[in-house]
């Protein structure tokens, strides 16, 4: 008997609310390894429970720094796109003049919020006459003494005659130069800038929304002027073009 009994051991389990007692019968080698694997597996799951937290840490982590990677991405986008507006600006005004955080986060949003409909970029190309006047001087026309090429066009009419932006857009700048004087920028869409210099009066600001035919300004003969005229650009892609492409003929 004690032979027998020695190759076995008996567990009892025993229910809390007193019914019968289950015995599981092993034999000793199973025992055996069973006292030996439970350990093991417990310090398994213990040593997995840990590293599957630190696993969940680092995913969680490494989410945010993604995050994080692409709003620094989308940032430096941002900041390249307003650095050419800068450029393209000062090229323009030919002054070192800066946008406003304001106006160049305007220029930035600018971009994409007048792309909507045919009918919307339709009202982003500058095709109505910017004042009542005669045209005293043509594009392309080259004068001074150093032959600077006139970029656009001069309207001589008497001071105090409204100013007017000849397509929907947003005023980038608007301020004093040197040459032009009083100027105003408007950006229209992607495309188009347009330029009125020389103005006595500016009834705009900066990052200001601005619709095709309202008042921007007032003709004067501020900056380097000889007599009350709007200097008028138009600038396309970058490059400055005869405004007289988009405006309608005159009768």
């Amino acid at each position: 008997m004690m032979s027998s009994r020695s190759k076995y051991v008996s567990i009892f389990i025993v229910p809390d609310d007193g019914s019968k007692a289950t015995r599981l019968r092993l034999r000793r080698p199973v025992y055996r390894f069973l006292m030996v694997l439970l350990p093991v597996l417990l310090v398994f799951a213990v040593v997995s429970l840990f590293f599957w937290g630190k696993s969940l840490q680092l995913l969680r982590e490494n989410a945010v720094l993604q995050t994080e990677n692409a709003k620094v991405r989308q940032l430096a986008l941002e900041l390249e796109q307003v650095r050419a507006i800068d450029r393209q600006l000062r090229l323009m005004t030919g002054a070192d003049i800066r946008l406003s955080p304001a106006a160049a986060r305007s220029a930035y949003v600018l971009t994409d919020s007048l792309k909507e409909t045919s009918s919307g970029q339709q009202r982003d190309i500058p095709s109505i006459w910017p004042t009542q006047g005669r045209v005293s001087s043509e594009f392309g026309e080259y004068r001074g003494l150093m032959g600077k090429r006139h970029e656009g066009i001069d309207i001589a009419a008497a001071s105090g005659t409204p100013v007017r932006a000849t397509a929907d857009g947003k005023v980038l700048f608007a301020g004093w130069t040197d040459d032009l004087g009083n100027l105003v920028i408007i950006k229209h869409g992607g495309r188009y800038f347009t330029r009125y210099g020389h103005n006595d009066k500016v009834y705009v600001k900066e990052g200001q929304l601005v619709k095709r035919g309202q008042v921007i300004a007032t003709v004067g003969s501020s900056g380097h002027s000889t007599a009350p005229h709007l200097h008028y650009e138009v600038w396309e892609d970058a490059k400055p073009v005869n405004p007289r492409r988009f405006l309608p003929r005159k009768e």
